[in-house]
């Protein structure tokens, strides 16, 4: 087998493993990502292929190494999505100096500044995982994203590895509700599959919100039954790519800040959003960092 591959530099310090655990714990896989010592991968669709890709890191801040399995891939295409998705060139100069200079929490700066914000390839797939994380924990949803992932790709095999990609809006239309139920969503399922069946007919284009204002992006998701406030505003940062909002109605966040700052009473939604004013223009950023490190075991809730 020939591998394919190309490098990709990165800034002072990143941390690929750090950015992609922030959101994906490493005990339960594949979501469809999975990750190892040194290494993250997964299967993506460019150009109409299922190609899988895994992305090697030796330290942070070295060069990726970015392998995949099909030569028929175009390497700009490859290397801007996974600019994209790993937010590579995001500066998170400032939020890193907010924090530095708060007493409580600028212990965490060093085990954060190698964050980026990472991205889901679509916003569809950024969209369907936010519905499965409503009203659970961030870990069940990896548990129920897992049985999903498994029970409906077709995986791809790659350096005698197996690597998974995300069923795409027409398997899930097709599945239908009561084989959704299968993997665990319960009362999600309708949403999800409503989801599916809109962005599966053209209904709905989710690419199309891409750089658009988020009141226009409110517009456009907030009639469809299942998404509301919180869903728009997570999907804004895992899929649009729209760092300047937050939810700050998410539980974890409330718990973190309550323990940090409000005597281990959680916050309010509203308190939340006001504490954050205390960071100016880099509050959403701090905010992912506090969650990032929550997540990485650097904070307990």
């Amino acid at each position: 087998m020939i591998i394919l591959s190309i490098r990709i530099n990165v800034p002072v310090g990143y941390d690929l493993l750090s950015s992609i655990h922030s959101w994906i714990y490493p005990d339960i896989q594949p979501v469809p990502e999975r990750t190892g010592t040194g290494y993250f991968g997964r299967v993506y669709e460019i150009g109409g292929q299922q190609v899988a890709v895994i992305i090697h890191q030796k330290t942070p801040g070295a060069s990726l190494l970015v392998e995949y399995s099909s030569q028929d891939v175009e390497r700009n295409a490859l290397r801007n999505l996974i600019r994209r998705i790993l937010n590579i060139d995001f500066d998170i100069g400032n939020a890193l100096g907010q924090m530095s200079e708060d007493s409580v929490i600028a212990h965490l700066v060093p085990h954060v500044a190698g964050v980026r914000p990472y991205m889901s390839p679509t916003p569809y797939e950024a969209l369907i995982k936010t519905i499965i994380q409503q009203q659970v924990s961030y870990k069940s949803a990896n548990v129920f994203t897992k049985r999903m992932v498994e029970g409906l790709t077709e995986p791809v095999s790659f350096k005698d590895e197996t690597w998974y990609g995300f069923p795409n809006a027409t398997i899930l239309t097709e599945t239908g509700m009561n084989g959704l139920r299968e993997f665990g969503f319960g009362y999600k399922v309708e949403y999800i599959h409503r989801a599916a069946s809109l962005v599966a007919s053209g209904e709905l284009e989710l690419s199309s919100l891409v750089g658009v204002p988020f009141k226009d992006v409110c517009a456009t998701l907030k009639p469809i039954r299942g998404i509301g406030d919180w869903t728009i505003r997570v999907l804004s940062l895992a899929g649009l790519g729209n760092f300047e909002v937050f939810a700050h109605d998410d539980l974890v966040i409330q718990k973190i800040l309550g323990n940090l700052y409000n005597n281990g009473k959680r916050m309010t939604t509203k308190e939340v959003r006001t504490f954050s004013q205390r960071w100016g223009d880099a509050s959403t950023m701090v905010l992912y960092l506090l969650m990032s490190a929550e997540v990485l075991g650097f904070l307990k809730t």
